[in-house]
């Protein structure tokens, strides 16, 4: 059992532990571990925290994965879905990708990026209403998927009378 609480800056480090854990599997299969998710530092999550939504899930007072919802106008762009490896396949990082979108109940729309060498992240996210939009090569070896879905905003619109 998890819960979904907010993140505080204190938190940071434990997060970035757990992100790099969650993304070294990735790294190993893109043949790159300069990927963003494994450049990233603490005070850029610490940052995020401070300044945008990161929200934990915790298996009591213990960490056990995070979501970042980052707005900018009327888009809120999902990063850093990462999830401790040993409480992988639980639902965890589908329970933070809802949090983190409820929590944005006002924007148009949600976007994200996945590398589509990760077997399942590409289903993953369609799976939850996400859709491919663009293919990037990144590296020779790295495809990434651009991924959006409709806001709440946009899901709640009605035409007026």
């Amino acid at each position: 059992m998890h819960t979904i609480l907010p993140a505080v800056p204190s938190d940071a480090a434990v997060i970035h532990e757990i992100q790099m854990r969650a993304f070294a599997e990735e790294g190993r299969l893109s043949d790159n571990v300069q990927i963003p998710p494994l450049t990233e530092d603490v005070a850029a999550i610490e940052l995020h925290i401070r300044n945008q939504t990161v929200l934990t899930a915790r298996a009591g007072e213990r960490i056990i994965g995070s979501a970042r919802g980052i707005v900018a106008e009327s888009v809120c762009t999902i990063r850093g879905v990462s999830v401790e490896p040993s409480h992988q396949g639980q639902g965890i990082g589908a329970t933070l990708l809802r949090a983190v979108e409820q929590a944005h109940p006002g924007v148009d729309r949600f976007d994200l990026t996945t590398n589509t060498l990760v077997p399942g992240n590409v289903a993953f996210y369609e799976r939850r209403g996400y859709r491919v939009t663009e293919l990037t090569r990144y590296t020779d070896k790295i495809v990434l998927a651009q991924m959006s879905k409709p806001g709440n905003a946009k899901a709640a619109e009605t035409p007026s009378p």
